[in-house]
């Protein structure tokens, strides 16, 4: 097996349990997003699917952003999987498993980026089987997408009005996940880093190349370096602990493995302000595991 330093775990959990959900039958779009997140860092899967599903059975002009949050339950599950024993001791049996969810989590990625479609009264598995019908080939279609550069205007702009204040004074939401692209784009990121690591671990794949896995994180840390996955989650009792730091750790975590020790701690720095570059790696791993 090929050697790699240090495996991250991707996702922290959640602190606190939302709590038993009593009045579903009122929830609105919104909620089901709530919720469907929740569950996804309660580590969740199949409720965290159940509620994006219902999500896409409301009125509401663009679902992207649940199929954003399935997409991030299949990447986790991706993530689950490659962080196992099995997956660890057994990585040639791994890899297609893995894949199969990362395939998955393609299939969702690519759909939440369609506006032109009704995809309401469908769910996750629906989405799913156009994906896998034969004149579909998920890879080319995900692959000529810039992600990264993904705009919608039009869906962003619907969810971003939907908080704001109406002629009285009133906001009917206060929080309307108009940030799903950040999501999407993260959700990319580490699909491709799950790859890269596969590619580490498993002797019959070509090493994917750490630089370019590198400006893929750093490309969207430099534009976005104040990044929450809370700032437009909803408002119940309940935090994550997912930010711009995890991201740096990850960055300096990779510059690390490349024997890059002077830009790993300058990435360490970003999230350890008592951090000193002494030339000592330990101090640099000591920092990157608090944040991750």
């Amino acid at each position: 097996m090929k050697k790699i330093l240090f495996i991250i775990i991707l996702f922290l959990s959640c602190e606190e349990e939302l709590g038993v959900e009593e009045f579903s039958e009122s929830f609105t779009y919104y909620d089901y997003l709530a919720y469907g997140w929740a569950k996804i860092f309660e580590n969740d899967l199949e409720l965290a699917l159940h509620y994006f599903d219902e999500a896409l059975n409301t009125e509401v002009d663009y679902y992207n952003s649940a199929i954003v949050g399935m997409g991030w339950a299949v990447t986790y599950t991706a993530n689950n999987l490659l962080n196992s024993e099995t997956c660890i001791n057994n990585s040639d049996d791994c890899t297609s498993v893995v894949d199969e969810d990362r395939n998955k989590a393609k299939c969702y990625y690519y759909r939440s980026t369609l506006t032109d479609e009704d995809l309401s009264l469908l769910n996750s598995d629906q989405i799913l089987e156009w994906c896998d019908q034969d004149d579909v080939d998920i890879n080319t279609l995900y692959g000529n997408i810039d992600i990264m550069n993904i705009s919608l205007t039009d869906a962003v702009s619907y969810y971003t009005n939907a908080c704001m204040e109406d002629e009285n004074g009133n906001i009917e939401f206060i929080n309307c996940f108009e940030n799903f692209l950040f999501d999407l784009q993260v959700g990319h990121i580490y699909l491709e880093y799950i790859s890269y690591v596969q590619s580490i671990l498993d002797d019959s794949i070509i090493d994917q190349s750490i630089d370019d896995i590198i400006l893929l994180f750093d490309t969207f840390y430099q534009s976005n370096s104040t990044y929450d996955i809370m700032d437009d989650k909803s408002n119940y009792d309940f935090s994550y602990d997912f930010n711009y730091k995890n991201i740096a750790a990850t960055i300096s975590q990779l510059y690390l493995d490349n024997g890059q020790y002077e830009l790993s701690c300058q990435y360490a720095q970003d999230i350890c302000d008592d951090l000193e570059c002494s030339g000592n790696p330990l101090e640099v791993i000591d920092c990157i595991e608090t944040n991750l």
